[in-house]
């Protein structure tokens, strides 16, 4: 039967948290009554689950039904209300119930009831009499809290970075490919000094050696476009999914947003990059040993000549993959080599160049010439690791120098001189200083550098810290104390002026 108006007060219907009219009430053990959904996500967000009215705390959540009654009470009040506003009556007043009440709702089949609510367990929307009967033990919401909480984006932001983490892999490769080409280049020039002055006899192997390193070279060249078109498949799947969940976004019907949301965000499956890298084996080990083999006489040359080549992983340092080999160093900056134009700081771990000579002491280590300065530490044998930042500035040069290496006038930068360098010139223009300069196209501007010397090996290696991404190797023979080497070059009129800073190690 119908109550009549003047028995009913809609302050004696409305929920205290949400104050609106009761959606589907519940009450709790204490009598109180709210709506489901409000009391839910009421518990959700307090320590404790207690009454929002009389504050009564319950030692676990309760297990809440919907007060049938209560809710027929409700509904009818609302009837009656909506008759009212529709006839003209002074005390009738709109009412809002949220998106279900501004567009049709499709029924429940089996109960013809809106389907208001979200199975998360099923992924299905379903009706208050489904939540109470065959999902009554299931994790229910409300559907269209459910379907507002997806269109914030989150999935969105995850395909962003998966995305932004597929074209920095892509960069990765491009530049491990341009690092095999200068590898690829370094040993066709070393092939051409050896065997240029050995007899016709070593022709076949020296065409052997070119024919190696260019097959390689190829298949390396072959397996970057195959990882590339690979990686940009991939892109393309993800932008078409940030597109569809894009347009999904603008609609409000909940029941087509979660039913087209999770077409979407079920991915396919997708290749794990993190450990992927563009590597090459030159092949060229296996000739110089034949060939050392069969000419005695050539042997020692041939162990002498130093070797390019790329002898550790691409993406990962020496001291993060072999920790307990190598000594991660904390380089301070040696006062006594320094130049009178460079400025150190206090913790002697920064350095730049001044505009005029200090008031310093002309000892015989001191450089007089060149605006550099060397490490307090020196090497005598094992392996060592340091990094420095780079950024901001448009000259450098970061290496290693024999403790016997020129200091005083004109300096012949070179690996026969003792200096194991990799200099910047002009911002972009990177090179090692051999004789010539051997120089190094570079497509991501490292802004920190990694230095790794292995003594008994003869090995000095540079890393672009940031990219993970190996730059150059040179191999030669140490025979001296080696200390680090920092040059911030001049400050070109103030272009150049940010210093050089040895950064600690992070070992993550």
């Amino acid at each position: 039967m119908p109550f009549s108006r003047s028995f009913l007060s809609e302050e004696q219907l409305l929920c205290s948290i949400c104050l609106d009219v009761f959606d589907n009430p519940v009450s709790t053990p204490c009598g109180h009554n709210f709506c489901v959904t409000c009391i839910g996500h009421y518990w959700d967000s307090v320590k404790h689950c207690q009454c929002p009215l009389c504050k009564q705390t319950f030692k676990r959540k309760p297990d809440l039904h919907i007060n049938r009654t209560l809710r027929e009470i409700t509904e009818q009040f609302k009837h009656m209300k909506g008759n009212l506003g529709t006839s003209g009556g002074d005390e009738a007043r709109p009412t809002s119930s949220g998106a279900a009440d501004t567009m049709k709702v499709p029924l429940c089949p089996k109960h013809h009831r809106n389907l208001e609510l979200f199975c998360q367990s099923d992924l299905e929307c379903i009706c208050v009499e489904c939540g109470q009967t065959e999902h009554q033990s299931h994790d229910i919401t409300c559907a269209e809290k459910e379907w507002q909480s997806h269109k914030i984006g989150i999935t969105e932001n995850e395909i962003q970075e998966m995305t932004k983490q597929r074209m920095e892999k892509v960069e990765e490769i491009k530049q491990s490919l341009v690092d095999i080409k200068v590898s690829n280049a370094h040993e066709v020039q070393r092939s051409m000094q050896l065997f240029g002055a050995l007899i016709s006899s070593l022709e076949r192997s020296q065409a052997g050696l070119l024919e190696v390193t260019e097959i390689n070279r190829r298949s390396a060249e072959h397996q970057a476009e195959l990882m590339i078109t690979e990686l940009e498949q991939e892109i393309t799947e993800l932008r078409r999914r940030s597109t569809a969940l894009a347009k999904l976004a603008q609609t409000e019907n909940y029941i087509t947003g979660l039913k087209g949301f999770s077409d979407v965000s079920t991915p396919k499956t997708m290749k794990d990059w993190t450990g992927i890298s563009l590597t090459c084996d030159l092949g060229t080990k296996t000739i110089y040993t034949s060939v050392c083999q069969l000419l005695e006489q050539f042997k020692e040359e041939l162990q002498k000549a130093p070797a390019f080549c790329l002898s550790v992983s691409a993406n990962q340092s020496p001291v993060k993959s072999h920790p307990s080999k190598t000594s991660v160093v904390d380089v301070t900056l040696d006062t006594n080599t320094a130049h009178p134009r460079l400025i150190l700081s206090e913790d002697k771990k920064k350095v730049w160049c001044g505009e005029r000579h200090q008031q310093v002491p002309n000892n015989r280590e001191r450089f007089d010439r060149v605006v550099c300065v060397l490490g307090c530490e020196g090497f005598t044998s094992g392996r060592h690791y340091w990094e420095v930042e780079v950024d901001g500035k448009t000259d450098w040069d970061l290496g290693v120098a024999s403790h016997s290496c020129n200091r005083k006038g004109k300096i012949t930068v070179s690996p026969s001189n003792g200096n194991w360098f990799l200099s910047l010139r002009d911002k972009n223009n990177y090179a090692f200083r051999t004789e010539p300069s051997t120089a190094l196209p570079l497509s991501m501007r490292p802004q920190k550098i990694g230095l790794f010397v292995d003594y008994e090996k003869g090995q000095v290696s540079f890393y672009n810290v940031d990219a993970k991404m190996h730059i150059y190797t040179f191999m030669d023979n140490f025979s001296e104390t080696i200390y680090p080497f920092f040059s911030p070059c001049t400050n070109k009129t103030g272009k150049n002026y940010a210093p050089l800073v040895i950064s600690p190690v992070l070992m993550d």
